[in-house]
């Protein structure tokens, strides 16, 4: 798996390099500058460099407040040691950045931002890269990636975005690296949905519904992170009725994920809503994930658990039928971490039942623990990985 990540890593600079003509430009935007403006008169390959000071883009009820739809724009942000890049809601703004082929940009095709067109369509955006901006206040999401091959979202703060902080999907090769995501009310602070080959390092999110998601992806990594605070901590589940249906081959390591008791304040429709805080790490209908070497603790309803996708919906006697997915976690492997006072709150109906450090509800083949420190588990006795 390692190798398998620097080699997507230098894939990854490989794609940023061919993509750079040897004419690319660097654009300087100065505060009172227009961001929108420099996008406009860029190229391919184009590098945007923003001083500090706080941007307003566009007008007020505007969709975006920066759209990119060519390849090859490097977006940095220039901070100083006492002054940020700031990118703010002009009002009424839904998202911050969003970054698609033309095919997928606009109020129609963003009307269903896990379905965007260019999923179906095969447009691509190549080569993207967000640097050193704070994204702040969007009624949406702060950053949404679609159909992009080769990204990369580093030192970034998403902070007050309401459903999404950062938020790739249907993309591909990308490193989010050295993040920080706060005040994400609705979901999750940094998401990855329908993507492969994304690596989620050294980044912190805290005090969001949900900390990081992986959804639908394959041959992702989420190594190093601190998760804290929230309602939920990290997710790698599988979602029906989209437009990529396998979650499998994800390594979840060396995080620090700790009292995430938040309460939970997602929308009623929304599956989260039927979860009670306190969830360290749950894999929900994932396969073949590895989850080693991380700390997991003070999480008051589960620390680590893997579960059946439909878990939730039966305890609560709702249906979960007519899926294109299997919900089953399959082959998944829990080694070596360290997952100690969790499950200490009770609380009513039958979820109580799972309530511990480490928690399976039996469903799946081929998943197993080793090696893990822990003072509770349902069922008390786990299948040993061999």
């Amino acid at each position: 798996m390692f190798r398998r990540l620097h080699l997507t890593l230098l894939a990854l600079n490989l794609s940023f390099i061919a993509s750079i003509p040897a004419f690319a430009r660097t654009i300087i935007v100065h505060p009172g500058g227009s961001i929108r403006a420099a996008l406009a008169e860029a190229s391919p390959g184009d590098r945007i460099q923003v001083l500090p000071g706080v941007y307003h883009e566009g007008s007020a009820g505007d969709l975006n407040a920066l759209t990119i739809s060519m390849s090859g724009i490097e977006l940095v942000g220039m901070p100083s040691s006492t002054n940020a890049v700031v990118l703010e809601n002009a009002g009424g703004q839904s998202y911050g950045v969003w970054v698609s082929p033309p095919d997928s940009a606009g109020a129609g095709p963003q009307s269903d931002p896990e379905h965007p067109p260019c999923g179906y369509s095969g447009a691509t955006i190549k080569a993207f890269s967000l640097y050193g901006f704070t994204v702040r206040g969007f009624e949406v999401h702060g950053v949404h990636l679609a159909c992009v091959d080769g990204f990369s979202i580093t030192s970034n703060v998403a902070d007050a975005n309401a459903v999404y902080g950062l938020f790739p999907v249907v993309s591909r090769n990308g490193v989010m690296v050295n993040n920080e995501v706060t005040n994400t009310a609705r979901d999750a602070a940094i998401y990855i949905g329908q993507s492969d080959n994304v690596l989620i390092k050294n980044n912190r999110a805290h005090h969001n519904l949900l900390g990081i998601e992986l959804e639908n992806s394959r041959n992702c990594a989420v190594i190093a992170n601190e998760v804290y605070g929230n309602t939920f901590g990290v997710f790698i589940d599988i979602e029906p009725l989209v437009e990529r249906n396998t979650q499998k081959a994800t390594l979840v390591t060396l995080n620090y994920v700790h009292d995430n008791n938040r309460p939970n304040t997602s929308e009623p429709d929304n599956p989260l809503a039927l979860l009670p805080p306190g969830i360290g790490v749950l894999l929900a209908g994932a396969d073949t994930t590895t989850v080693s070497a991380n700390t997991v603790t003070r999480n008051q309803f589960v620390g680590i658990g893997v579960v059946n996708f439909c878990l939730s919906f039966a305890l609560e006697g709702l249906p979960c039928a007519e899926l294109d997915i299997d919900p089953n976690p399959d082959a998944n492997r829990v080694i070596g971490n360290f997952v100690q006072q969790n499950g200490t709150v009770p609380i009513a109906g039958p979820l109580d039942a799972f309530r511990s450090d480490l928690a399976w509800d039996g469903t799946g083949i081929e998943n197993c623990w080793k090696a893990n420190s822990f003072g509770t588990s349902v069922p008390s006795i786990l299948p040993s990985c061999p």
